[in-house]
């Protein structure tokens, strides 16, 4: 007995979409509503990443889904039916890759702006390795809280990027250059009150130097190419970005939070401290009250997260399962 299978031809845009994508990007990406042109559909191409975020001491894990849009595009020929043109797969990974960057600097910023919050008490004099590449604004915010004003001539010699340092004081409003009669660097009443309030030269320095960070943490990093702190802030988002992700503060081992850095950060090189001090850099977070110990574990404080829980609000992350329909 001989059987003849029939099969339909596509006949709508989607349809002919989604089987180039089952044949060429795979079935993590799906098609977008089609929108009409002059003598073709464009499909938007969607795609579902699933993120798996581990508490190490209660063995527990989510498997979350982050749901991209517009990664890609495929062009339906109207009057043939069939793709004229479609997003290379190297370029929709790319795409992919880029969105999931935008996910982390949502995490980032959010991040950096609650660490240089005064009543968070971060204690950034504790990350000795991220103070070398603020010697600048360390060295200079002690010299003024010591009545000490170095002049502009001063401040150039002293090295490259010394004075673009220093301006960030000058752009917060804690030093300001005056001429008298040479030009030369000033506390401002802010420094002076906030050294009256606080009573202490090393707490008024990290407060100050909180300020910048949150402020200009990506000028430091891309345009003074200051490197230092980089390990930190990654170590810290890829910790509470997935705790954001899970919904509370997960207990994880420092083996795992290695992983979870390279994983969140994937595609970016990691700075060369971060290969052989990584025991090293935790610790300096934990003493600078950014992560905590729990035991043998490594977890975060509950009032920054709860600063932080918001941001998953602004991330497009699904906990259902995956459905094409």
């Amino acid at each position: 007995m001989e059987l003849t299978l029939r099969v339909q031809k596509p006949d709508r845009p989607e349809l002919v979409a989604y089987d180039r994508i089952l044949k060429r990007y795979g079935a993590g990406c799906y098609p977008q509503q089609p929108q009409d042109r002059q003598d073709h559909w464009r499909v938007p191409v969607g795609a579902y990443f699933q993120s798996r975020i581990v508490d190490d001491k209660t063995n527990r894990e989510r498997i979350l889904t982050l749901n991209f849009k517009n990664v890609g595009e495929i062009l339906v020929n109207k009057s043939t039916m069939r793709v004229s043109a479609a997003t290379p797969l190297r370029s929709l990974g790319k795409n992919i890759f880029r969105k999931r960057a935008e996910i982390r600097k949502i995490v980032e910023q959010d991040l950096i702006r609650v660490l240089g919050k005064r009543e968070m008490n971060i204690r950034f004099l504790q990350m000795k390795y991220a103070l070398s590449g603020l010697q600048p604004i360390y060295r200079t915010l002690h010299r003024l809280l010591s009545g000490e004003y170095p002049s502009y001539d001063e401040l150039v010699s002293s090295g490259d990027h010394y004075p673009e340092q220093v301006e960030l004081l000058v752009d917060i409003g804690y030093a300001a250059f005056e001429k008298d009669p040479t030009t030369k660097l000033v506390a401002t009443n802010k420094t002076k009150e906030l050294y009256a309030q606080v009573g202490d030269v090393e707490r008024t320095i990290e407060i100050v130097l909180g300020m910048v960070l949150s402020e200009f943490y990506y000028d430091l990093r891309k345009r003074m190419r200051v490197a230092q702190f980089v390990p930190y802030v990654r170590a810290s988002t890829s910790y509470y970005g997935h705790a954001v992700q899970f919904g509370d503060l997960i207990r994880v081992s420092e083996k795992r939070l290695r992983e979870n850095v390279r994983d969140y950060y994937r595609g970016m090189p990691l700075p060369a401290r971060l290969e052989y001090a990584y025991p090293t850099i935790v610790r300096e977070l934990v003493d600078a009250q950014v992560l905590k110990y729990d035991r043998e574990y490594i977890t975060g404080r509950a009032d920054i997260f709860e600063q932080l829980i918001d941001v998953k609000n602004k991330l497009p992350i699904s906990e259902e399962p995956v459905s094409f329909g």
